[in-house]
Parts: C-alpha cells; sequence; structure tokens
C-alpha cells in the first residue's frame, strides 16, 4: 500500500478547511495555500464532496468547506474518498479474487489469514486519526 500524492494533497486541502472551519473559501485560494494546481484542488474536491466530507456553495461568495465536523473526519475516510478503499492484497479485495478462494482453502491459507489481519490493523489505525489532530 502506498499512499498517493492525490491523498496527501487531499489530507492538506482538509486539514486547510478544517483550520477554516464555519467559512467557505474558494479553491484558488486553498490551491494557493497549500502548493497545489487550482486544477488538481478542484479534481480532489469533487472527490471529496462525493464523499460528504466537504461541500460547496455557489456564487460570487461561493467555495467549499467541511460538511462534517473536523472531529469526525478520519484519515481513512479521506484515503477512500480519493483512492478507494485500502487493500494490500488482491486476495482480499471485495470482489473475493483468490485461487484459494473454494470450500474451507482460504482458512487454512496462512498468507491469506495473516494479510487480512494487517489490513485491519492499517484500517484502524487510518480510522483512529482525525483530521484535527493535524491542526
Amino acid at each position: 500500500m502506498r499512499i498517493t500524492q492525490e491523498t496527501d494533497y487531499a489530507f492538506r486541502i482538509v486539514s486547510y478547511l478544517a483550520r477554516n472551519e464555519g467559512k467557505v473559501i474558494g479553491a484558488p485560494q486553498i490551491a494557493e495555500s497549500e502548493g497545489v494546481t487550482k486544477r488538481f484542488t478542484l479534481r480532489i474536491l469533487r472527490k471529496l464532496n462525493l464523499a460528504g466530507i466537504t461541500d460547496a456553495k455557489r456564487g460570487s461568495k461561493g467555495g467549499y468547506y467541511l460538511k462534517k465536523p473536523k472531529e469526525d473526519i478520519t484519515l481513512y475516510d479521506i484515503i477512500v474518498a480519493v483512492d478507494g478503499p485500502i487493500v494490500i492484497n488482491r486476495c482480499l479485495q471485495e470482489d473475493k479474487y483468490c485461487n484459494k478462494n473454494r470450500a474451507n482453502e482460504v482458512g487454512n491459507c496462512k498468507f491469506h489469514t495473516t494479510l487480512a489481519m494487517m489490513q485491519s490493523n492499517i484500517i484502524k489505525m487510518f480510522k483512529n486519526q482525525t483530521i484535527d489532530n493535524f491542526i
């Protein structure tokens, strides 16, 4: 698993909005403040909006704001919004692809069992870190 540059920028964008909680801020100001291009900022904000983390207000005084309290936004929420669920091995994906995924074989696969536990621990760690810890 690797945190992408897009997710790193998303962390920074959400953190900026959290520092300015309750305010509506334009994408150009967010982009400039966080050192991200305006186009990439808008792309990330679209994903965050779709995930319900941020929302947009239209008009001359429009911009973006946090839709949820900063204490309720986890790093996991942001990762999933930008890159999708955390999956450290193909056999752990939701489609359950695994050449051992037949009757009773997965439970006997030590790799599957161990990797599933590790993935669960990684997810818990990201879920335990809220964005307000970073502002």
